[in-house]
């Protein structure tokens, strides 16, 4: 009979049924007892990829002495999450199996036996100071950046260690779809369906919630195309000719960055006037067009003193200190008395248009027609995110989808002594 210390050694699966309690998935059994050098991990949220991560992390660090292990996330705070997996795996052993830590802070550990594991964000300056890593574990490598990757790798020159790549896909493009692809990586696929731990009602509610796409993407394991257009579909928008009057309503606006008179193709300055009533969401209009400054402001100004008196108004706050001085100085130049403010915006353009575009393809979101361009509005959105075309009006468009479904709350809309104060903040 082979010894259970010595089995447990040489098959991490084994090692994590009988001393951590877990109760593995046939794919997870797979990994952790794979020999390959090169693993992409293909997985749908709820996959418990992240465990398999840490009980590769945790095993080896405590069975092969001086053993260096790098856990690589997107960023600290994905990070941190990631390391706590392993400590939370590493408490739950016996007594009697448990190393002795030398070193333990939120981010590493270090154990009696020399073997260290070390948790970073995708950060160039953190990572190159480490070499001969036994072990690499990129969680979320889709969302690393490429330049991450192609760092890290020169680490197992040395040592032949091991790589894996775990993520939900993203697009047809960058460092983890170029794996996924390549005949010298080992390639698992875990979809939603395939876990039993997930009902089809859920599942059923999160397709009608997130559309199509976005569904693929995080539950199907499907690498969508990111540069063909697409993300909106023309049989998904739905004309009308009136909305409710006495519904929420956001005017957001997406400033240019470059405005007329300045470089080749300056950018456009839009912003779309949408309203809410009980989950529906109604576009309409949208006021577009390439001004300098003083036009810009011409622009918002003028129009919030036309749009209904409890209009709240939004403008997109570009990163930096700049950004946040170009609202400072609307609010207190343009729109003095208006239910205004900057949103600083996160993640990118196609990112912060995706919750929008599921909303659309579900029926929830109307377009009425009026004495505005709204047919060319949504060719330009057919045509998001090829690169030829303008994303001013995409990007407004989210955000006002955006501020309606999680920002605006009973009780934000302005009050008639703001009212009154509107009537004559602009000149």
């Amino acid at each position: 009979m082979i010894d259970t210390r010595w089995r447990s050694a040489i098959d991490s699966a084994y090692w994590a049924r009988e001393h951590l309690g877990f109760s593995l998935d046939p794919w997870q059994t797979q990994v952790l007892q794979s020999p390959g050098k090169r693993k992409v991990f293909n997985c749908a949220r709820q996959s418990g990829k992240s465990t398999v991560a840490a009980i590769k992390a945790l095993h080896r660090a405590i069975f092969y002495q001086n053993s260096l292990i790098i856990l690589l996330s997107p960023s600290q705070r994905q990070s941190s999450e990631l390391f706590r997996k392993v400590t939370d795996l590493f408490k739950t052993l016996p007594n009697e199996d448990r190393p002795t830590l030398v070193e333990d802070n939120k981010l590493s550990l270090t154990m009696t036996n020399g073997s260290r594991i070390v948790s970073l964000p995708s950060n160039e300056r953190t990572i190159r100071g480490y070499s001969a890593v036994d072990l690499v574990i990129e969680d979320e490598a889709a969302a690393v950046p490429d330049d991450i990757h192609k760092a890290v790798r020169p680490m197992l020159a040395v040592s032949n260690g091991e790589y894996c790549q775990l993520s939900t896909p993203r697009s047809k493009s960058g460092h983890f779809w170029d794996a996924w692809n390549s005949p010298e990586w080992e390639k698992v696929t875990f979809t939603a369906a395939d876990n039993h731990r997930i009902t089809k009602e859920f599942l059923d509610g999160e397709r009608q919630d997130l559309g199509s796409r976005i569904y693929a993407q995080e539950y199907e394991c499907v690498f969508v195309e990111d540069q063909e257009g697409g993300l909106f579909k023309r049989d998904w928008f739905r004309l009308v000719d009136d909305y409710p009057k006495l519904a929420r309503r956001v005017r957001f606006w997406d400033k240019a960055a470059t405005e007329e008179g300045k470089g080749d193709d300056p950018d456009y300055t839009a912003g779309v006037l949408m309203c809410e009533k009980d989950g529906q969401f109604w576009i309409i209009d949208c006021r577009r067009g390439r001004y300098s400054p003083k036009g810009n402001k011409d622009l918002i100004g003028q129009t919030a003193s036309l749009d209904e008196v409890r209009t709240h108004v939004r403008m997109e706050e570009e990163g930096g200190s700049s950004g946040k001085d170009t609202t400072d100085d609307y609010a207190r130049t343009v729109l003095v008395g208006y239910a205004f403010k900057g949103i600083r915006s996160t993640g990118s353009k196609y990112e912060r248009a995706e919750p929008f575009a599921a909303a659309v393809e579900a029926g929830n979101v109307m377009i009425v027609r009026g004495e505005w361009d709204y047919t060319g509005f949504i060719d330009r959105l057919c045509a998001f995110p090829n690169k030829k075309v303008k994303d001013d009006e995409v990007d407004a468009a989210a955000g006002a989808f955006n501020e309606l479904a999680h920002s605006i709350r009973a009780g934000d809309e302005p009050s008639i002594e703001q009212a009154s104060v509107r009537s004559r903040s602009w000149r």
